[in-house]
């Protein structure tokens, strides 16, 4: 998971920090089986010279780095540069499963993710589908905000006409074919919607009081 590539978007700091606490929390069954499963790697600033020197969108050499990932080099854009090699040494080693690149949204609201359009009709299923559990086991993610679509892979910025081609999400899918590459934004201001949950279900024996939200 990494987060401020991006350097003004300080939502993601707060979306990496509360995963952090949420994992590390003691006696949360949940969080007790996410670390006996899985080992978790958290990126939480790759941009320090951009959120040093304020910028909200690129490095101090005025480049978006999030439109690098499929050409990043270590002396222009390090950050990405060490991403791209622990991905391909985790892939390489069969590790790897999920990627997501957490960002903040200034214009749209809510809690949202975008994913890839896959081949596959099997492996898009399973993506989408791990949205709509997101949004059935979180208040916060707004599925109706999520976007799959192949041309939202490839659509090109307004500002300055790069394409999310270059983007983490992207570059990454196309260099694993994972089907569960993501990114995850969040709005600075407030959402549509907070969705209902169903009662949580806790083993037997565990202490239903320990998993709080």
């Amino acid at each position: 998971l990494t987060a401020r590539v991006h350097p003004g978007e300080s939502p993601a700091s707060y979306v990496l920090e509360g995963l952090l606490r949420f994992l590390l929390r003691e006696g949360d069954p949940r969080a007790a089986a996410l670390r006996e499963r899985f080992v978790f790697k958290l990126v939480p600033l790759l941009n320090p010279d951009g959120v040093y020197r304020g910028h909200y969108r690129a490095d101090t050499l005025g480049q978006n780095l999030n439109r690098c990932y499929g050409h990043a080099a270590a002396h222009a854009h390090p950050g990405c540069y060490a991403v791209n090699a622990l991905v391909r040494q985790l892939h390489a080693s069969g590790r790897l499963r999920f990627y997501v690149d957490t960002h903040g949204h200034a214009t749209k609201r809510g809690n949202f993710l975008y994913g890839n359009c896959l081949d596959d009709p099997a492996a898009m299923v399973e993506n989408v589908l791990y949205a709509q559990l997101v949004a059935a086991n979180c208040r916060w993610l707004d599925f109706g905000g999520c976007v799959f679509t192949r041309s939202f892979m490839s659509k090109a910025d307004k500002r300055d006409g790069l394409s999310r081609e270059g983007s983490a999400r992207v570059a990454i899918f196309r260099r694993t074919n994972l089907t569960h590459v993501y990114t995850l934004e969040s709005s600075y201001n407030t959402g549509r919607l907070v969705n209902r949950l169903e009662p949580l279900h806790v083993p037997s024996g565990q202490d239903k009081r320990a998993a709080r939200d």
